[in-house]
């Protein structure tokens, strides 16, 4: 499933493809087919056993020198942290956000971190934000749902 090759590809390795990839793959595509994509087949986790803290270290480490997307850092972090979090059994939820002082403007600046077992774990706003939606690998959650489901609110 591009951008994400097979999970017989070793984490490390697959990781770093998907994160080269990425920036090609998301050019013009709309959020709902990357969201799509960067969910993982339901089934037995291809990369279980790895720690979260393990995951979010390795996807900070190869985006750390962004190549391309770098005005959307977040959004590359996000996805490609969602995909293997997913991958290894976990449920992340990839929450969206928008810079409140931005909305009214011609280029509303949005932001998206991950939420795991109710907590920020990668990419923290940081400031207030407004919720637009989360997403949890099956469905977007109404944000008011996801940010009780997380225990906090960004306003």
């Amino acid at each position: 499933m591009m951008p994400f090759p097979p999970s017989r590809v070793p984490f490390g390795w697959n990781l770093w493809v998907a994160a080269r990839l990425l920036p090609l793959f998301t050019k013009n595509r709309p959020l709902e087919e990357l969201l799509r994509r960067a969910t993982p087949p339901h089934g037995m986790p291809a990369f279980a056993g790895i720690p979260a803290e393990t995951i979010i270290a390795e996807v900070k480490a190869v985006v750390a020198r962004p190549w391309r997307m770098r005005g959307r850092r977040c959004l590359r972090e996000g996805l490609l942290a969602f995909h293997y979090l997913a991958a290894a059994g976990y449920r992340p939820i990839l929450q969206f956000g928008l810079v409140p002082a931005s909305v009214l403007t011609s280029k509303p600046r949005a932001h998206c971190w991950i939420i795991l077992d109710g907590k920020t774990v990668l990419n923290p706003p940081t400031g207030p934000m407004l919720d637009l939606f989360a997403y949890d690998g099956s469905a977007a959650i109404p944000s008011d749902q996801a940010a009780r489901a997380a225990g906090q609110f960004h306003d």
